[in-house]
């Protein structure tokens, strides 16, 4: 079983084409947290957990998420994590996750893929850079599924403590002090569609006469609710104006060669 979060498509990219190449079936874990769906998942095959990296972690709301549900079936598990930059501490949440669940933790590994990440002062990715990073995904994800196939391990990349202790803090302060809604505004531009609400896997946001209004308590940053609006109606601030929408689909017919995107 390939189970995924995914905000934007990038690690539901990587868990369909692994799915495809492992013959394999996908779980969409942001709809399960969506709706709050607790149940064990099973598998008779290895249980590969495709996750993102959000401020050199896993997410913390996904990470609870995880500690709450069972994996029933096959003991081997794998890690792949989806980046823009580096995993961080990724790697050793995942062992301490799988291990307290009596997993037989096989290891974790990495791809870059675009940053979706776009608020604050952080750049929107350049175009070529993210052609770059989709066009080189397939032949990562391929050795990645042959290793599974043979119920190998990854040998990840060795984390140094300089970049260990940092990522740590880093982690810790995004999940206490980051997660600030406040900043979340809609323009006139939103059609009332309440896609956000839909989509939003920690249920954030609640639609108020007509218009999406942010819990503070409860968003994650995941920022599904502004790259997936389909009017870009959605802003954090200034620091996600003028930035350029990121999704996976509008860049996926570079891997089939329909098109340029």
């Amino acid at each position: 079983m390939i189970a995924y979060f995914s905000a934007t498509g990038n690690s539901r990219y990587v868990a369909q084409e692994m799915a495809r190449l492992l013959d394999d079936e996908t779980v969409d874990l942001m709809k399960r947290m969506h709706d709050d769906d607790r149940s064990p998942l099973r598998s008779d095959k290895p249980f590969v957990l495709c996750i993102p990296v959000y401020a050199d972690g896993i997410p913390m709301a996904l990470y609870r998420y995880l500690e709450r549900i069972g994996l029933e079936g096959s003991r081997i598990v794998y890690a792949v994590f989806t980046m823009g930059a580096y995993s961080g501490i990724a790697g050793r949440q995942a062992a301490g996750l799988f291990h307290a669940k009596g997993m037989d933790y096989r290891g974790w590994t990495e791809i870059k893929m675009p940053n979706n990440y776009i608020v604050g002062p952080i750049p929107a990715e350049e175009p070529q850079s993210i052609k770059e990073k989709i066009l080189a995904a397939p032949s990562q994800v391929a050795a990645f599924a042959n290793v599974i196939a043979r119920e190998g391990t990854f040998e990840p990349r060795k984390v140094h403590p300089v970049e260990y202790y940092p990522s740590l803090w880093f982690v810790l302060a995004w999940d206490k002090i980051y997660y600030s809604t406040k900043p979340f505004e809609v323009g006139a531009t939103c059609i009332s569609c309440g896609l956000c609400e839909r989509t939003c896997p920690v249920n954030a946001i609640q639609m108020v006469d007509g218009k999406p209004v942010w819990q503070i308590s409860r968003c994650m940053h995941c920022m599904a609710c502004l790259q997936r609006c389909p009017n870009h109606a959605i802003e954090y601030g200034k620091g996600s104006r003028g930035k350029q929408r990121y999704l996976f689909d509008k860049y996926k017919d570079l891997l089939t060669g329909k098109k340029d995107a």
